[in-house]
């Protein structure tokens, strides 16, 4: 009878140590998982915060790019507009035989740019390279936003780019060229350090059939330039705002 009372007794004094131990390992074993909860948590939050910064980095960083590009593009859009408005006056000068030497040179002394002035757009890219490079892109979370971005440098500018290439190479294939093996005669770029003002230019030589037929296929293609000019400034300034609403 002692014998099983004792046995009882010790059963219980086990059984109260294995529920001791049990409860002194789940309090441990919460503790540790809790610890490891918050410290994932805390460094997710870190990596987060470092990450949206890159984020916000990379956006003030073509926000301040785009602005330079804007107003290049700006100016260029300005130039060429001059250079259609001569190309255009040249083109149809046949149409208005009571326009005077005179007024073709007065015109000419403020208007002349389609002869020398070249337009290349040369935007900044080192930014969104560098960015694109690191793999950024994918902490930007406005995918639109990108999408924008990632458009104007890859595609817009590149077409751009490839136009004014396109019409450089003709400008100085048939008019500088031309111009070149005429006598008396240089509207090419390289004389243009010689060239004090634009009333340089002899305005007889406005009529002769061959500068009116290259006119007549400069405009078409300083028309497009133009309007592809517009489309991107629209572009560009669109994007700018989206990135300042980003920011706020």
């Amino acid at each position: 009878m002692k014998l099983i009372k004792h046995i009882t007794s010790l059963l219980k004094k086990i059984q109260i140590s294995l529920i001791e131990k049990g409860a002194y390992f789940l309090t441990e074993a919460i503790i540790i998982i809790v610890s490891i909860t918050i410290s994932l948590w805390v460094n997710n939050w870190s990596e987060d915060n470092k990450n949206e910064e890159i984020a916000q980095n990379f956006l003030k960083s073509i926000s301040r790019d785009l602005t330079h590009d804007l107003l290049e593009m700006k100016e260029d859009s300005a130039s060429i507009s001059r250079q259609l408005l001569c190309a255009t006056f040249i083109r149809t000068l046949p149409l208005h035989p009571e326009i005077t030497q005179d007024s073709i040179s007065s015109f000419l002394k403020s208007n002349a740019t389609l002869f020398y002035t070249t337009t290349l757009i040369s935007p900044n890219n080192g930014n969104y390279e560098a960015a694109k490079s690191a793999g950024y892109f994918r902490l930007l979370k406005n995918k639109a936003l990108l999408n924008d971005i990632t458009d104007l440098y890859e595609e817009r500018f590149t077409w751009l780019t490839r136009l004014e290439l396109e019409y450089l190479s003709y400008k100085r294939k048939n008019l500088d060229e031309w111009s070149l093996s005429q006598p008396n005669v240089d509207l090419s770029e390289n004389d243009i350090d010689h060239k004090v003002s634009h009333s340089f230019i002899n305005p007889a030589i406005l009529k002769i059939p061959y500068l009116q037929k290259y006119s007549f296929y400069a405009s078409r293609s300083l028309s497009e330039l133009r309007n592809q000019y517009g489309v991107i400034i629209e572009h560009t300034q669109r994007i700018l705002k989206e990135i300042e609403e980003e920011n706020k």
